[in-house]
């Protein structure tokens, strides 16, 4: 078949970058420095544990060591991404003969009717021509071009039956491409990675894996953009990350009749995220259990350092489940303006062995002595951590472990807790009733509050109208957990006990079940 082909005649290679582009160009140029363009070597820096000589690329020129190997090209629809990640990946095929490049996406279907087509296209413009330059199998999902080197198109969704990607097997690759790497697990990436080893050395000299996606909420964002506070992201070396905007097409046509095509959206959430390329958007999903969860609406930018008041008590709310963190949610009530503040959410993260109720509440329990907060604790959470414990030791539950780890003079911390689980189905409703301003409250969310508000956008219901509280399993250490409502049960918790009176009114309209006692006095000892 390949024998068949061969080398084009008369090419006309057009490709004229904008600024952006070119800088997600530089860095996936082989043998080549991006900060001078000195070449790439590889330079003795030790030994491993058991005696094998370890070496590092450096560029000869300059000295750097951190030369990008996955790159990422993020941000709005338009910005010309995709279309450098298709000329990357023609063009080496036809600079260097015999390599393998992989172009992937979720599914074969998506990629055959988007990047596929792209590819094609280029191709097109560039005077190759299929059946004498190029042949494609879409049996197989490749392009073989005259010089043996081949484009292999290749599905990177998670599958139950195979969790680790073993159906990539022992196989080889020079580079890659990802489009549309939101959809894709880290695992997956990760995994490809490590594939790309199939005549480097003579090539490239560095792996490169080039991703590409618009905004996303997913650990693209927070591996490669900012973290959980908005802060920007440092990249690990070897990583870099490309920031697009529409504007970063040079198409000036294309730009005129897709920027009219965004503007007639709608949703002020979509177009930020499409248009402008905003990493800080959220969605609002009206199939979600929170269906009256609105962005706009509900969230504010640095809202605690504009309400957060270190003399009134601040409300810490428990989720007791350790994988895959423990969550606290930390609020401020204003009985007067009727308006509930989520000032922050503290995480106790697995990999930094926080996931318990001692280590949780002592990171807690430091914070707020570092910060000299004078009006006290208020501790809440799941009623359930009443009767069990996360730990092993007999006769104690969560909520005695806490106090025992955050007693101080300073704090003073109290727990308060509904006497049991509310009806779920009721308490989401009344939830959502807040969310739409029920009895004059405002539900108001820091932006840094990350995990709860994924949590608001992200969970389902069931069919009658309660949590959808699906496991997904993790990758790497196939242990099933509920992705999504730790956070946003808190959020349950924290409204019908500090709501109490609306709730009670709720809960009489809905149903003649009361699941709080009246004569609770959840404020006792403080004052708002």
């Amino acid at each position: 078949m390949a024998a068949k082909l061969r080398a084009p005649e008369n090419l006309v290679i057009d490709f004229e970058p904008s600024e952006r582009q070119y800088e997600l160009w530089k860095y996936l140029q082989p043998n080549a420095c991006p900060h001078c363009g000195g070449t790439i070597e590889n330079v003795f820096v030790g030994y491993d544990r058991e005696g094998h000589p370890q070496y590092k690329p450096q560029c000869s020129k300059c000295g750097s060591q951190n030369l990008p190997q996955i790159i990422l090209g993020g941000g709005a629809a338009g910005g010309g991404k995709s279309f450098v990640g298709s000329v990357w990946i023609i063009s080496s095929c036809m600079r260097f003969s015999n390599i393998r490049a992989v172009v992937a996406r979720k599914t074969i279907k998506s990629l055959k009717e988007s990047t596929f087509n792209t590819m094609k296209t280029v191709m097109r413009k560039w005077g190759l021509k299929e059946g004498e330059n190029y042949k494609i199998n879409n049996l197989e999902g490749t392009v073989t071009f005259w010089n043996d080197s081949v484009i292999i198109l290749k599905e990177l969704e998670d599958l139950p039956s195979d969790p680790n990607f073993e159906r990539l097997g022992s196989s080889e690759y020079t580079i890659a491409f990802i489009d549309e790497v939101s959809e894709i697990s880290e695992r997956a990436v990760e995994v490809l990675f490590s594939r790309l080893r199939w005549r480097t050395a003579e090539t490239f000299k560095t792996p490169r894996l080039l991703m590409t996606t618009n905004p996303c909420m997913t650990w693209v964002r927070s591996r490669f953009v900012q973290d959980d506070d908005g802060n920007p992201v440092e990249c690990n070396e070897s990583e870099v990350f490309v920031r697009f905007t529409l504007y970063d097409n040079p198409d000036e046509g294309f730009r005129q009749i897709y920027e009219a095509a965004l503007n007639k959206i709608t949703d002020k959430a979509t177009k930020e995220r499409l248009k402008y390329g905003n990493w800080d958007f959220t969605d609002t999903n009206v199939a979600a259990a929170y269906w009256n969860f609105d962005g706009d609406k509900h969230l504010f930018m640095n809202l605690r350092e504009r309400v957060y008041n270190s003399l009134k008590p601040l409300i810490v709310c428990f989720d007791f489940n350790v994988i895959p963190y423990m969550g606290s949610l930390v609020v401020q009530v204003d009985y007067d303006k009727k308006k509930i503040y989520f000032l922050e959410e503290i995480l106790g993260k697995q990999e930094e062995k926080e996931n318990n109720t001692p280590r949780l509440s002592r990171k807690i329990r430091d914070k707020y002595i570092g910060e000299k907060h004078l009006g006290g604790l208020i501790i809440t959470g799941d009623p359930a951590g009443l009767a069990r414990s996360t730990q092993t030791e007999d006769g104690t539950n969560n909520f005695t472990i806490i106090m025992n780890n955050m007693r101080n003079t300073t704090l003073r911390p109290e727990i308060k807790v509904l006497p049991k689980q509310p009806p779920q189905l009721t308490r989401l409703e009344f939830g959502n009733a807040l969310l739409d301003g029920y009895d004059g409250w405002q539900v108001m969310i820091d932006l840094r509050c990350r995990k709860l508000t994924e949590d608001l956008i992200n969970q389902k219901k069931n069919p009658d109208g309660t949590k959808n509280k699906t496991k997904v399993t993790d990758p790497k250490t196939r242990v099933k957990y509920e992705k999504y409502g730790h956070l946003s049960d808190c959020y349950d918790y924290i409204v019908c006990l500090f709501a109490s009176e609306s709730w009670r009114r709720f809960q009489t309209k809905q149903t003649t079940v009361v699941t709080v006692d009246s004569t609770i006095e959840v404020y006792d000892g403080f004052s708002f």
